[in-house]
C-alpha cells in the first residue's frame, strides 16, 4: 500500500508540473485580462516583470498548494521533479507558440526563482527551532 501511495504521489507531482506549464496562460487570459483594469498595460513594458510572475504565482497558488499539502512537494526530489516538469511543459508550449528564445529564457528564470523560493521554505520548515548551519 505504501508503494502505491508513493507511486500516486510521484505521478501527481509530474501531472501537476506538466499542467502548471499550460495553466499559466489560462490564468493570464481568464483572470488577469478579464479582471484587471484596462488601463494597466499587461502586454507592454510590464509584461515580464509583472504579468508573467503574477500569472505564475496565481497558478502556483493552485498547483503548488495541491502538491505541497497532498503530494509532498516540500521534499527536494519531488520539488526538482515538479520544477523539471514545469520547465519542460512551459518550454514546449512556448516553442510551439513560436516565442523567441529570449522570452522563453525569462519564463524559465521566473520558474526557477519560484521553485528555489519554495525549496528555501521547505528547508526552513525541516530544520528544528534554534538550529543553524
Amino acid at each position: 500500500m505504501a508503494k502505491l501511495k508513493g507511486a500516486i504521489s510521484w505521478a501527481g507531482i509530474v501531472i501537476l508540473g506538466l499542467a502548471h506549464g499550460v495553466l499559466e496562460d489560462l490564468m493570464f487570459i481568464k483572470v488577469l485580462v478579464e479582471y484587471l483594469p484596462p488601463s494597466w498595460d499587461l502586454t507592454g513594458d510590464l509584461f515580464f516583470i509583472f504579468t508573467v510572475p503574477l500569472a505564475q504565482l496565481l497558478t502556483f497558488a493552485v498547483t503548488g498548494s495541491l502538491a505541497w499539502y497532498l503530494l509532498g512537494l516540500n521534499h527536494l526530489p519531488k520539488l526538482i521533479t515538479f520544477w523539471a516538469c514545469w520547465v519542460i511543459a512551459r518550454t514546449a508550449f512556448l516553442v510551439f507558440a513560436l516565442n523567441p528564445v529570449g522570452d522563453i529564457a525569462v519564463y524559465l528564470a521566473w520558474i526557477s526563482l519560484w521553485c528555489f523560493l519554495v525549496g528555501l521554505v521547505a528547508r526552513s520548515r525541516r530544520q528544528p527551532a534554534g538550529a543553524s548551519d
